[in-house]
C-alpha cells in the first residue's frame, strides 16, 4: 500500500512539473508581465491600451476581489484632483482572479484586466515605477490632512493595528489590557451590591483621544444589574473619569499623520 501511494506521488509530481514546462515554454513577457500566448484576448488588449494611451492617459484603480474597507475610496477627489494635474483620467476596475483553461491535456490561466493593467504599466514606464504609490499617498495625506480636526472612529479610519493603549503591545488585547489597568486600583465602594455572577455593572465610555495625547470629551453611562447600586452612578463615573484622564494613551495615526479619534469601550467587572 506504502508502494503504491509512493508511486501515485511520484506520478503527480511528474504531471504537475510537466505543466509547469508547458506553460514556461508558452510563457511570453509582456509590459504587464508574463503571459500565456494563448491568450488571445489579454494580448489583443494590451495592444489596445497602447494605442490609446497616447490619446488620453488613465490611471485604473484595481479593486481585488471580496470586501472592501467602507473608507477605501476616501481619497478619490484628492486623487483625481492630482491626476488631473497631469491630464490624467481615473477610472475604477475589479481586479477578477485568473480563469485557468484546459487545452490539450494542459492548464493556462486567462489573465484579467489586461487592458487596465496595460495602461498603469505604461504610466509607470512614463513617470516612473513608484509614480501610482507616490500619488496615491500622497492623496490619501491630502484626505487626512483635509480633516484634521474631525476625530476618526477609532479603530475605522485610521493605520491598520494602530495602538492607541501602547501599554497593551498588542491590537487586539488593548481593551483587556485597559480594564485590567482600572481594576488593579478600583475598589467597590461599601455597601454596593455585588453577585456572584459578577457583571454588576456596564459603564459605556466614549472619549476622545487628541493628535497631542491628552484627552477630551468623556461621556460614561452606567447600566447597573441591581437597582439599588445606582447610588454609586457618580462614585463609578469619577472613578472611570480619572483613570481615563491619567492613562498613558497615544494619539492613533492615519495615513502616518497623527489625529484624533474617539475610542469606545465598557467597563464591567
Amino acid at each position: 500500500m506504502k508502494k503504491l501511494f509512493a508511486i501515485l506521488f511520484i506520478v503527480q509530481i511528474l504531471f504537475v512539473k510537466a505543466q509547469e514546462k508547458n506553460l514556461d515554454k508558452n510563457s511570453i513577457q509582456t509590459i504587464i508581465g508574463q503571459i500565456d500566448k494563448r491568450d488571445i484576448n489579454c494580448f489583443t488588449d494590451i495592444k489596445r491600451a497602447k494605442i490609446d494611451f497616447k490619446k488620453q492617459e488613465v490611471f485604473y484603480e484595481l479593486l481585488p476581489e471580496g470586501y472592501l474597507d467602507s473608507d477605501y475610496n476616501r481619497h478619490y477627489s484628492h486623487l483625481i484632483s492630482l491626476l488631473k494635474e497631469k491630464e490624467i483620467n481615473f477610472s475604477e476596475s475589479r481586479d477578477l482572479d485568473p480563469s485557468w483553461i484546459l487545452d490539450d491535456k494542459t492548464r493556462y490561466p486567462l489573465i484579467s484586466n489586461c487592458y487596465c493593467k496595460a495602461s498603469n504599466a505604461l504610466l509607470k514606464e512614463k513617470y516612473g515605477q513608484n509614480f501610482i504609490k507616490k500619488i496615491t499617498k500622497t492623496a490619501d495625506s491630502l484626505y487626512v490632512m483635509s480633516r484634521i480636526e474631525i476625530p476618526f472612529e477609532y479603530p475605522f479610519g485610521v493605520d491598520n493595528y494602530c495602538l492607541i493603549y501602547p501599554k497593551a503591545g498588542d491590537f487586539l488585547e488593548q481593551k483587556i489590557e485597559i480594564q485590567k489597568d482600572f481594576f488593579s486600583s478600583f475598589v467597590f465602594p461599601k455597601n454596593f451590591i455585588q453577585s456572584n455572577e459578577k457583571r454588576d455593572f456596564y459603564a459605556k465610555t466614549k472619549f476622545t483621544i487628541n493628535r497631542n495625547n491628552s484627552i477630551s470629551n468623556i461621556t460614561i453611562k452606567i447600566e447597573f444589574k441591581n437597582s439599588k447600586n445606582e447610588y454609586f452612578n457618580n462614585f463609578l463615573i469619577n472613578q472611570i473619569t480619572e483613570f481615563v484622564k491619567h492613562a498613558h494613551w497615544e494619539a492613533a495615526v492615519s495615513d502616518g499623520i497623527k489625529v484624533n479619534s474617539n475610542f469606545e469601550i465598557i467597563f464591567h467587572n
